[in-house]
């Protein structure tokens, strides 16, 4: 995604985000590194701006890595040339967090069946039960978008 598509996914981004106050978002290499990185830097970022448990930074940790994650392996961005870029951004109690690539022609994000011996297709299943909620929106001009929120206490 060149840097001035990114600018636009971002604009269409903060639009997405009425009534949420942006805290910062940063650009990620489509490598498996990035997942790690990612959820380092949402940590800290949230860390300075809101009082939450150690549970609930454990819970958005694990969310940032799943969604990343898919970002990598199921996106176009999942190359070490590519960028993901990654927003946070805080609600009334609430963090979101939004990830944005350039989609796939072949994979859109939605929870799949899986048998009980699979060792992957679980983690949007896993994004539906620990967040308040989770969605996608898709351009074909700059790219998929997931977000997920969580409330806190």
């Amino acid at each position: 995604m060149s840097r001035e598509a990114v600018h636009e996914a971002f604009e269409a981004m903060l639009k997405r985000w009425n009534g949420l106050r942006f805290l910062d978002h940063r650009d990620f290499y489509g490598v498996p590194q990035s997942a790690s990185d990612a959820r380092h830097w949402v940590l800290k970022v949230l860390s300075a701006h809101i009082a939450a448990s150690a549970e609930v930074l454990e819970t958005v940790e694990l969310l940032v890595s799943e969604v990343v994650t898919n970002s990598i392996l199921h996106s176009d961005s999942g190359h070490p040339d590519e960028i993901i870029t990654v927003g946070v951004g805080l609600g009334e109690r609430l963090v979101h967090v939004e990830v944005m690539d350039k989609g796939s022609t072949v994979n859109v994000p939605q929870m799949r069946p899986v048998d009980g011996d699979s060792l992957s297709g679980r983690g949007l299943a896993w994004v539906d039960f620990l967040s308040s909620g989770w969605g996608t929106d898709y351009d074909p001009e700059i790219g998929r978008a997931v977000w997920v929120q969580l409330i806190y206490r």
